[in-house]
């Protein structure tokens, strides 16, 4: 287990404060295992000599923090620099600058294809591989979206030009800014995904930069670097890995991260642990070290609790990191002592993440995988939507290759290649209308037995059928109210013989609008279903949650590991564990306790080891269940907000 403190340069430029964080670190020992000092408080880059000697002073700092135990290195804060902020002091040459398609620049960040700042960036690694850290981050800056007060780089000349030569051919920018910034088309489809080839390449070629540098100067150095989600650079998580490391195969490390720093929105922070899901899954088995990207920033006292500091990190653990680095303390030293109480907090849970690690490791996600790929912004696939089922206690993962059922939303059919869409359509499905279109369109219709119907802008309702995945809940209805949160309503029309029907679409006069709800097992095998009422939102209705678990556990063929079967809001994560038994992380996401919640777990006959984030383990006995392979287990007392594992010997059967 690794858990670092990210350090702001505040902290070590100067002495007495550097003292001060050290004397306060020691009075919670073994909180931490490393520290990773922050080469600036300022976004974008620093002229080259104040780098070169702030790596000098970073030296004897390291030498002090590994004195004391921990293990030392240094955060890179910009590279190329993320957003415009203290131009005055940073760095300022006449190099080229980020361009967005109408040609505007971010005067803080710099386009990492020109010659002159790829001299500088080399000139800067030099200098902090001289301080001999144990290892480097390179932070979120290397990215091509989201430069305020820029979206959308780099469309300079140079990268222009070599965007001619890798597709053979001149575009111009007022063109591929019509291919990037509109709805693709079947033609702006493809210059989209060359576009998204390009992009993986500018990142790579940086990196390649980077290795050659450090490594020359100090050969087997770790380097590391912090994502968050990366479509519009294409997801090259195991190129760039690669790259790092280097041909001495050196070893790499990885931050993933997203956006969560208040917890006004408690929810929040299991969507960003999906985020950091899907990053661990494209990152390749020899990263072995992945800490979470914990940040309360701007750090502001009562912006994230201490409770919702250490919950979200045990999510981020559940969702696939194998430690976490967090960034809590203020930029101001003087206010230190206000963050006491997230570091007692941290070191008092400690425990719980480092048994987290042990069971957990690098082991696969299991269950419900909400589908998307490095094409996805190519597509201009939403990615999102479908995670709303981990609010049902239905378990997601974040791969193809660890899923029993696949959940296929809007555009993301056109984002996959025929015969991958193909072979997903083999197995467990649930799509939405849009979705369907897509699939039809691509000539894989039939495999849905289903075809889109009418659309429906205002005053449907859903009524729920007579068909065994709706009980208890049969002639139940759902409404939505479009006049309130509009979303186009579709109904879909039977195409084959053996479609069934568990929801058709009425209105307030209770006119029958056509079936908004199949299932059907298609000839290949498969089993789909297609959703054309609100599929992944407002799906909290009582009657909705038991239908949608029903029908997700139909659809895996049973074989879905873990489900929950109270009428609760509990998000899990199911893991294979990293030591032979099976493991599944519970947060109960509501403000309400539950005295006996009910798991559904897929497991031989045997016990359950209960380990709460606080307090001691112990084993729970499991009983049958009217589904075959099922055993419930009733965990008692879990409290609003809080965090647990459990632990069980899933059998032979393989989960996916």
């Amino acid at each position: 287990m690794v858990t670092a403190l990210r350090v702001h340069a505040p902290y070590w430029l100067e002495n007495e404060p550097l003292e001060r964080l050290f004397g306060w670190l020691a009075s919670l020992p073994g909180t931490f295992d490393e520290l990773a000092f922050f080469t600036s408080e300022t976004h974008p880059p620093l002229p080259l000599e104040v780098m070169q000697n702030r790596a000098r002073r970073l030296e004897s700092v390291m030498v002090q923090a590994r004195v004391r135990g921990y293990r030392a290195g240094i955060n890179l804060l910009a590279v190329i620099g993320h957003h415009e902020e203290n131009l005055p002091g940073s760095l300022n040459e006449p190099w080229q600058r980020l361009r967005d398609p109408q040609g505007r620049e971010c005067r803080g960040c710099f386009c990492p294809e020109d010659p002159n700042f790829q001299g500088y960036v080399r000139s800067v690694f030099e200098a902090l591989a001289h301080a001999a850290p144990d290892f480097i981050w390179v932070d979120d800056d290397v990215r091509l979206m989201g430069h305020a007060p820029i979206l959308l780089s780099c469309f300079c000349e140079r990268c222009l030009a070599r965007f001619a030569e890798e597709t053979g051919q001149a575009i111009t920018r007022e063109a591929l800014a019509d291919a990037v910034e509109e709805a693709p088309t079947t033609a702006r489809l493809a210059l989209r995904r060359a576009w998204v080839e390009h992009n993986r390449g500018v990142i790579n070629r940086l990196f390649a930069l980077i290795e050659e540098t450090v490594h020359a100067a100090q050969p087997g150095l770790e380097l590391g670097f912090m994502t968050g989600d990366r479509f519009y650079e294409g997801y090259a998580f195991r190129r760039w890995a690669e790259t790092m490391s280097g041909p001495g195969k050196a070893p790499v490390r990885w931050r993933p991260g997203g956006g969560f720093y208040s917890d006004e929105t408690p929810m929040g922070l299991v969507g960003k642990a999906h985020d950091i899901g899907r990053q661990v899954a494209a990152l390749p088995d020899f990263v072995k070290v992945v800490q979470s990207e914990l940040e309360n920033f701007p750090y502001h006292l009562l912006r994230k609790s201490a409770h919702t500091t250490v919950i979200e990190s045990a999510a981020h653990m559940a969702a696939g990191a194998s430690g976490v680095a967090f960034n809590i303390i203020p930029q101001d030293p003087a206010a230190l002592d206000e963050m006491r109480p997230i570091l007692e907090r941290i070191g008092a849970t400690r425990h719980f993440l480092n048994r987290l690690n042990i069971e957990l490791g690098r082991s696969r996600t299991l269950g419900v995988w909400p589908a998307w790929t490095g094409e996805a912004w190519a597509a201009s696939a939403d990615v999102g939507a479908p995670y709303s089922l981990a609010e049902l206690g239905l378990p997601v993962c974040y791969d193809r290759a660890s899923s029993s059922v696949v959940a296929l939303s809007g555009r993301m059919p056109l984002a996959f290649a025929r015969d991958e869409l193909e072979a997903i359509l083999r197995g467990g499905v649930l799509m939405d209308v849009a979705a369907l279109q897509n699939v039809c369109d691509m000539g894989l219709g039939e495999m849905t037995g289903v075809r889109p119907g009418d659309s429906f802008p205002v005053d449907a309702i859903e009524l729920f059928t007579d068909h065994e995945l709706n009980r208890p809940d049969l002639g139940r209805t759902r409404n939505c109210r479009q006049s309130f949160w509009p979303q186009e309503a579709r109904t879909i029309k039977s195409a084959a013989p053996g479609v069934e029907v568990l929801s058709r679409l009425t209105d307030y006069r209770g006119s029958d609008l056509g079936e908004c709800l199949s299932v059907f097992e298609n000839p290949q095998g498969g089993r789909v279903a297609v959703a054309g009422y609100y599929p992944w939102s407002m799906i909290t209705n009582a009657p909705k949650v038991w239908q949608y678990r029903a029908l997700i556990r139909w659809l895996s063929g049973d074989r879905l590991p873990a489900i929950v079967a109270s009428p609760a809001k509990v998000v899990l994560w199911v893991r294979e564990g990293a030591n032979g038994r099976r493991a599944v992380v519970i947060i109960n996401a509501s403000l309400d306790p539950q005295t006996a919640l009910a798991l559904w777990l897929r497991m031989p006959e045997g016990h359950v080891e209960h380990v709460p984030m606080e307090g001691v383990s112990r084993h729970i006995s499991t009983h049958a269940t009217s589904a075959s392979g099922y055993r419930e287990v009733k965990v008692e007392n879990v409290a609003p907000w809080s965090v647990h594992l459990l632990l069980f010997d899933a059998g032979d059967e393989p989960s996916a």
